[in-house]
């Protein structure tokens, strides 16, 4: 799998198996913060639209020894956005399922 971000168009994440049909298989768009300020966020200066949310930096794969269930491992993504700080998202349990050989793949090659 390949995640892409880019600022304001939030974080893709793409199944290359296919490198000439890559499809797209999950998207992640941090909500805009509006007032709120929250820990380890940025650019809280005036005049700031924060009515969107940018992503900060480059989407990094973690492969977690355990989930808070104590399954694992689990297959994280790891981000960064200007308005949510530090966030860890990971695919829910029905996609797992419904993907099973793309996450088998994945997890391998970790």
């Amino acid at each position: 799998m390949l995640a892409c971000s880019f600022q304001n168009a939030g974080l893709r994440v793409f199944d290359i198996r296919d490198l000439n049909h890559p499809k797209e298989v999950a998207y992640w768009k941090a909500p805009a913060v509006r007032t709120e300020v929250r820990p380890s966020s940025g650019s809280w200066a005036q005049g700031v639209d924060r009515t969107v949310d940018k992503i900060a930096g480059w989407a990094r794969w973690v492969v977690a020894k355990q989930n808070d269930n104590g399954n694992g491992p689990e297959l994280e993504l790891w981000t960064v956005s200007d308005g949510n700080g530090f966030q860890i998202l990971r695919f829910t349990d029905s996609f797992k399922q419904n993907n099973k050989d793309l996450f088998e793949e994945t997890l391998a090659s970790k």
